[in-house]
């Protein structure tokens, strides 16, 4: 399925002025989380509040009782999500934080642009 993006522009000119400064590429990284299992969807639900931040990759680990969370969010969100999950879930564990790019290469893809 394909999709289109398009904007329109209402008003007067100044808007397009808006759009002459240029934007800052967001630097994103991936984070790994793991919470227990019964706290996994209050978890999920907290994390679709915080701007940019997805879930890449839900591992529920059922012997161990605990659900694996792959999170991709902006470089410069790192301490609202964390603040967020320490919020939600007192026992969760924060893991690794690593780049976008090393992500990717590290399942064997070479960029991600």
């Amino acid at each position: 399925m394909g999709y289109a993006a398009y904007k329109e522009f209402l008003g007067s000119s100044l808007v397009h002025a808006v759009h002459l400064v240029p934007r800052r590429k967001p630097v994103f990284v991936v984070m790994d989380v793991t919470v227990p299992s019964l706290d996994a969807w209050p978890v999920r639900r907290a994390l679709a509040a915080c701007p940019g931040t997805g879930i890449l990759r839900c591992v529920p680990l059922p012997h161990d009782h605990l659900v694996h969370l792959e999170l991709h969010l902006p470089q410069d969100a790192v301490a609202d999500v964390m603040h967020c999950l320490i919020a939600c879930v007192p026992c969760g564990q924060i893991g690794r934080i690593c780049s976008w790019d090393e992500h990717l290469s590290h399942h064997g893809l070479t960029h991600g642009h």
